[in-house]
């Protein structure tokens, strides 16, 4: 479980502080306009900064204690291809995701675990990528690529139930900081991600567009604005999100649902 207690940044990149958690077999939407502090709010949950103010816990502990190695088992972080991995094979690209995240494999040089081969085949089989194992990063067109790039962050979190070289095999926690796809290639994602977070016990968070369709397949979302999590929303933003805005004691959640856990 990944939790935020009054976490901030100061200075630059700036993010106002809130508190939430993130919940597992949850898809989370990061959602707002052109610099609203999404990619920043991704990195702070990834560990890429510490927070100035308050603090971000995983499993009870400041993130930034625990080992990389148990973090790579928990949490990954989804960029966009890097052209260095164009040549890679996508069944290759997967199961590094696998190899990254156990210890003794990256530290001592151990042969690969002998649940590689299924590993990698429920992540290819979870973002619909199994006639493209054997094609290179560099030949598929944007969207299979970026599945497939989840496919490994995908395969280093969750797709290895039984691998006896980790730590923890649930509650991963997946972040998503992608280019824009068209709206029907964003949907479908969305879908296969929502059921990847409920068979795998995953908190998945992307960064969406502001479109119904793309809303309406998160369970949460997170309205970003201004280094901000917006809490006092506009009727514009209400109808665009299509979210039951409910107020607690201290601030405004905002859930899909009226009864949604936060």
């Amino acid at each position: 479980m990944l939790s935020l207690f009054n976490t901030a940044l100061e200075g630059t990149p700036r993010l106002m502080p809130f508190n939430d958690r993130l919940v597992p077999g949850e898809l989370l939407g990061i959602c707002g306009p052109h610099g609203a502090g999404k990619s920043t709010l991704i990195g702070l949950l990834a560990g890429l900064y510490r927070p100035t103010r308050g603090s971000i816990c995983l499993d009870g502990q400041p993130l930034h204690c625990w080992p990389s190695t148990y973090r790579a088992q928990r949490i990954a972080h989804v960029v966009a291809p890097p052209q260095s991995l164009a040549d890679w094979r996508v069944r290759d690209l997967v199961g590094l995701g696998l190899l990254e995240s156990c210890s003794r494999v990256t530290q001592h040089g151990a042969s690969a675990p002998p649940c590689l081969p299924l590993a990698v085949e429920t992540a290819l089989k979870a973002l619909d990528l199994q006639a493209m194992g054997d094609q290179r990063l560099g030949g598929l067109d944007p969207a299979n690529a970026q599945r497939a790039m989840i496919a490994r962050s995908l395969c280093q979190v969750a797709a290895a139930p039984h691998c006896p070289l980790r730590q923890r095999r649930d509650n991963g926690i997946l972040l998503l900081d992608l280019e824009p796809l068209a709206p029907e290639q964003e949907q479908r994602l969305l879908a296969d991600l929502g059921a990847a977070s409920r068979r795998h016990r995953l908190c998945i968070v992307p960064v969406v567009s502001q479109c119904d369709a793309s809303l309406a397949c998160c369970d949460r979302v997170w309205w970003m604005d201004a280094g901000a999590r917006c809490t006092n929303l506009t009727p514009a933003v209400r109808h665009v999100l299509r979210v039951q805005v409910s107020p607690p004691k201290t601030e405004t959640r905002l859930s899909k649902r009226p009864d949604a856990t936060p």
